[in-house]
């Protein structure tokens, strides 16, 4: 049986939700960096179903008055993903970086945005009687970056070679150019 998400975007203020399209018959989540000196501006990752929500967690403010952010309890990623995928539930974490990825950095960056699921699926339960509903995604971890060198780009679709399922493992996608949704949840 598959997860109804709609209760998860009843829980959200509606500022954080990110945009979808249609680009000639394709659907699509709009990730876009709006910081000046950000180098890569936006992505469209293809074929995410409609009933998807895209969380875009750069409109959150930061819990500034309640964490220390010595191990980087403050930070999160850029997007969360929910979406249902050849009827399985993919939580999917998404950061986007305009230079060199620093691993250490980004994985601060997705376990604040895992804390933060972790705390959505706490109201959900305690607050719409959804037992454990977030509990059922599979996460996935995703980084999008713009390399500094201008090498030949490879026009073949990108797609991780391991199980992207921790932050540790993120799967780093260079340049991207219209990633599909099947790329960044299948190994």
């Amino acid at each position: 049986m598959s997860v109804d998400l709609t209760v998860i975007r009843e829980l959200l203020v509606d500022d954080i939700i990110g945009e979808f399209g249609n680009d000639h018959g394709r659907s699509f989540a709009r990730l876009r960096e709006t910081g000046a000196e950000a180098k890569l501006k936006k992505v469209k990752v293809f074929d995410v179903p409609d009933s998807s929500i895209l969380i875009n967690l750069d409109r959150c403010e930061q819990p500034k008055t309640l964490f220390r952010n010595e191990k980087g309890q403050r930070q999160r990623c850029d997007y969360v993903l929910l979406t249902i995928f050849n009827n399985r539930e993919f939580m999917i974490f998404i950061e986007m970086k305009s230079t060199t990825v620093k691993d250490t950095e980004v994985q601060r960056q997705f376990k604040g945005a895992e804390c933060i699921m972790d705390y959505c699926n706490a109201a959900l339960n305690r607050f719409h009687d959804q037992r454990n509903l977030l509990s059922a995604f599979q996460k996935r971890f995703v980084v999008f970056y713009k390399p500094r060198s201008i090498a030949k780009r490879t026009t073949r679709l990108q797609c991780p070679t391991q199980m992207n399922d921790t932050p540790e493992k993120a799967f780093k996608y260079p340049d991207p150019h219209n990633p599909s949704l099947k790329c960044l949840v299948m190994p």
